[in-house]
């Protein structure tokens, strides 16, 4: 797909949503946003998890690598 395009479908999600949390009751939007920073919360944790996991496979692969070693026979 165009990237214009997919912009473009993502800003309408957007406005929609905004449409439908202006329409909701007060102590709804309070849950709802209680959770969009709970939600925010979680997703933060698990990507940094994620990123510290797969740091640390890189620096294991890096000490797995074979070197060559030189080796005088008398």
């Amino acid at each position: 797909m165009n990237k214009e395009i997919i912009k473009k479908l993502i800003k309408i999600e957007k406005l929609k949503y905004e449409v439908i949390k202006d329409i909701l009751p007060e102590n709804i939007l309070q849950r709802v946003n209680k959770f969009e920073k709970e939600a925010a919360g979680i997703t933060k944790e698990i990507l940094l998890d994620f990123m510290r996991d797969s740091s640390e496979k890189t620096e294991e692969e890096g000490k797995k690598e074979v070197k060559k070693v030189k080796v005088d026979f008398l």
